[in-house]
């Protein structure tokens, strides 16, 4: 009896100690703990679990750390540290959990069932009078199911990463969709539109700083309510008060952000075109931005999910009862224990990693970036005025403004057309005679005649200035010299020769409206932009 007791105690004591190695896989809590706590733990080491961890790993690499992370020495640096691995750790009340129950079965069946083996390798009975049955089950049922486990983890984790990278690269084309409406604006800002250095500056001073808030302002949106506080003191040190309690009222705060910055857009000495290019790339952030919520608003559908864990969980549970006959040559089964606990701790990680990654940006190095954003949007505008008024080239910086028809509508020269001529006045504007200014009036235009899509612009002399009525003349210049190149071609056009007579009239006959009180610009616009897209089609013949 007193071998009996030793060897008990003995078996009881190896397996508690097995127990309390495993438990030092579970974290102290199982919440979030509160800043002050970290603070208390350690306000210089890292959580390495948890939600409180997530913000430690916004990984970004340089050149060393890409060194060290394809190192030979990884296999033993990163198995080193397994027991300190945040996702074992986040993992270790399931792992202590499955390595309770491996212990259980352990003393269960030595003590009341089949006996066991002291550590002097004597055989002992059951403590009980009658042997209680044998707790175990057979691997046939996991080795059957076990590639429909695999093939759920897998899917599991694919969609995370997927979701992951989808992020990443959404945030990275927004990042350099707005380095180039700072470029466009910075560049094209020039002496020729807004001959006031101070005034070029403060608008490109103004777009970059709009980037910047738009960033920060979907920052804040995928970030929660921790980031209220710094997120209004943010916009209210950036911006206006107007402005600023505008974008902090707003439903949609990042949506109102982007409108802030199209009008900052609209306020930049730019040329039509030059503010299409740049809308464009708004265009592409809105869309961008919309990929963006809809990853941080649906989740991978929680029925696949949930269906996930509770088979993991259920098949994790019941794995000890299957090894205890395979790991029979150990001591009284006792090999089962540790590797209940591996194979639990590895497939537990795996699906916590997918769960980690399924939401990324609390992973993602998401407010360095907005820095980032931050710190070019306040060095541009210094590197636009190292530049002076005499080392923009007009030609180059102008906007579309060829040297050709800057020559030809400014200094005042003379265009013939084909049967007249038209002198421009000192204003840039043309003299009208003849029966072409009794049909400015009455023209109509056809837009049925109008295709419905316009093909790709070929390169053509369409030239547009800041002054609509400028704009308007560069046009008729133009067709003239179109109905010339026509006639000079010596071949049967005249369907073209036509519609250069018929867009030429029509621009007369904008032109003459342009001067009457109430007209409606934006209805100008869009007829000046149908102009454009005829002349285009009709030079590409040429």
């Amino acid at each position: 009896m007193k071998l009996l007791n030793i060897s008990t105690a003995a078996v009881a004591s190896v397996l508690a100690l097995l127990s309390c190695k495993a438990s030092a896989f579970a974290p102290s809590f199982r919440t979030a703990p509160s800043a002050e706590s970290i603070t208390r733990l350690n306000a210089d080491k890292p959580v390495t679990y948890g939600e409180a961890s997530r913000p430690f790993r916004r990984d970004t690499f340089g050149h060393e750390d890409w060194i060290r992370h394809r190192s030979p020495k990884r296999f033993a640096r990163n198995l080193g540290s397994i027991f300190r691995s945040g996702i074992w750790r986040q993992v270790g009340q399931e792992v202590l959990t499955v390595t309770t129950i491996a212990t259980s079965i352990c003393l269960w069946n030595a003590l009341a069932s089949t006996g066991y083996v002291d550590l002097n390798g004597i055989f002992w009975s059951p403590i009980v009078y009658e042997p209680l049955p044998l707790v175990s089950l057979p691997v046939m049922p996991f080795t059957l199911t076990s590639p429909a486990l695999s093939l759920l983890l897998v899917f599991r984790t694919n969609a995370s990463y997927g979701r992951w990278n989808e992020s990443r690269i959404q945030w990275g084309v927004m990042g350099t969709e707005q380095r180039n409406i700072m470029r466009m604006a910075a560049a094209w800002t020039t002496p020729l539109r807004e001959p006031d250095p101070e005034k070029r500056k403060a608008h490109v001073a103004g777009v970059g700083n709009a980037c910047y808030t738009f960033f920060r302002s979907l920052l804040r949106h995928i970030s929660g309510p921790p980031d209220e506080e710094e997120f209004q003191r943010d916009i209210r040190a950036a911006l206006p008060e107007k402005e600023a309690e505008a974008i902090i009222a707003a439903g949609n705060r990042q949506l109102r952000a982007l409108f802030y910055l199209s009008r900052k857009i609209e306020s930049l000495p730019l040329s039509e075109r030059q503010r299409i290019e740049v809308d464009k790339a708004c265009v592409i952030i809105g869309d961008t931005m919309g990929g963006t919520e809809r990853v941080y608003g649906t989740p991978v559908p929680l029925s696949y999910t949930r269906h996930t864990s509770r088979f993991l969980t259920t098949w994790l549970l019941l794995l000890p009862l299957a090894l205890y006959e395979p790991f029979a040559y150990t001591w009284n089964h006792i090999g089962m224990i540790p590797a209940s606990a591996l194979i639990a701790g590895f497939l537990f990680g795996i699906e916590e990693i997918s769960i980690m990654l399924e939401e990324p940006f609390s992973i993602l190095a998401l407010p360095g970036m907005v820095a980032s954003m931050k710190g070019f949007s306040e060095q541009l505008p210094e590197w636009h005025a190292y530049y002076t008024n005499d080392e923009y080239n007009s030609n180059v910086y102008g906007g579309e403004e060829s040297w050709k028809w800057q020559e030809t509508v400014l200094k005042g020269k003379e265009l013939a057309y084909l049967d007249e001529t038209v002198p421009l006045s000192s204003n840039g504007s043309a003299s009208s005679n003849g029966s072409m200014n009794g049909s400015a009036t009455s023209f109509s235009p056809d837009f049925s005649a109008a295709p419905a899509e316009v093909a790709e612009p070929v390169p053509a002399p369409v030239a547009t200035t800041v002054s609509a009525t400028e704009e308007l003349q560069i046009m008729i210049n133009e067709m003239s010299v179109l109905r010339g190149m026509v006639q000079d071609q010596g071949v049967e056009l005249e369907d073209l020769r036509g519609k250069v007579v018929e867009l030429r009239e029509y621009a007369n006959h904008l032109q003459s409206r342009s001067a009457e009180p109430g007209v409606d610009q934006y209805e100008m616009q869009t007829q000046l932009y149908y102009i454009k897209n005829q002349l285009e089609e009709i030079a590409s013949y040429l």
